[in-house]
């Protein structure tokens, strides 16, 4: 499919897309190839025929299609190209327009010559690069000491790409802004780690509870509360302070009627917590 602006783009992806994208044995079309023809049809701004008839302007690098269609282009299950689509959102390659029976996609491009990035784009990758390493450590398949390794790693070579723009930028200043700014970058890229590793650490503890049994909230919801949302996200702010600060917010914690049922709902909640974070 050929681009109609034949304007040249950039494509943003680290390591760990391309790790995915490896070829896997047994699909028709392999990752890569799927991965090119979504960038080929965003660039193209593809409706799928199926689709033609919906009033939907797309912008740029989007593209309107259906899963069955890429299922079948692809000769691959529809959970399987669902399950492709999450985790290239999950990468930041994509994001996605959920519609009724279809899913307008954007694919992360730049367009063109591409600019330097911003201080805050910069910041973003940082983050990104650093969440793709710990989210081997949060499913288990890298250890503690490895994904350290390679935290420092990635915060030491950002730092050197950091002072060395310094240097560019203050050739004349070998001790003033350019050290007093260095300093400054190293605080904040050590407090975004930071930050970082603390919600891979309540991520990789909540995952062990995806497998518990989240029905008794869902009878709680309807006969306790009789159906009542309002009722439901107040119990489940209430919850939430049990599994965090070991209690409800303004209760001694002795334990009455109503606290015990809701200690008795503390692992149906994180059940369907942890759930709801694997598939987002």
């Amino acid at each position: 499919m050929r681009n109609r602006n034949e304007a040249p783009a950039t494509i943003l992806a680290n390591t760990e897309v391309f790790d995915y994208l490896k070829e896997k044995v047994g699909e028709r079309k392999t990752r890569t190839e799927a991965y090119c023809d979504l960038l080929d049809k965003s660039l193209a701004g593809f409706v799928s025929p199926f689709l033609r008839k919906q009033d939907y302007d797309l912008g740029p690098c989007q593209c309107h299609v259906t899963v069955s269609d890429l299922a079948s282009e692809w000769h691959w299950h529809r959970a399987t190209v669902r399950s492709f689509l999450d985790t290239l959102e999950a990468f930041g390659q994509l994001e996605r327009i959920r519609l009724a029976k279809s899913v307008i996609i954007t694919m992360h491009l730049r367009i063109g010559t591409p600019d330097m990035p911003d201080s805050g784009q910069k910041e973003t990758d940082f983050a990104t690069r650093i969440q793709g390493i710990l989210y081997d450590w949060v499913i288990g398949k890298a250890t503690s000491f490895d994904v350290g390794k390679s935290c420092g790693q990635i915060m030491r070579q950002t730092l050197a790409e950091i002072t060395g723009q310094d240097s560019r930028a203050y050739p004349d200043n070998h001790s003033g802004t350019t050290s007093v700014h260095t300093l400054r970058s190293e605080e904040q890229l050590r407090e975004t780690v930071l930050e970082c590793i603390a919600h891979a650490a309540l991520w990789r503890v909540l995952r062990k509870s995806r497998f518990d049994d989240g029905s008794p909230l869902v009878q709680f919801f309807r006969s306790d509360l009789g159906g009542e949302w309002a009722a439901f996200i107040e119990a489940s702010k209430e919850l939430a302070e049990l599994v965090i600060d070991g209690k409800p917010d303004g209760t001694d914690f002795g334990m009455d009627e109503e606290t015990e049922r809701l200690e008795s709902l503390r692992k149906p909640f994180l059940s369907l917590l942890a759930k709801a974070q694997e598939e987002s």
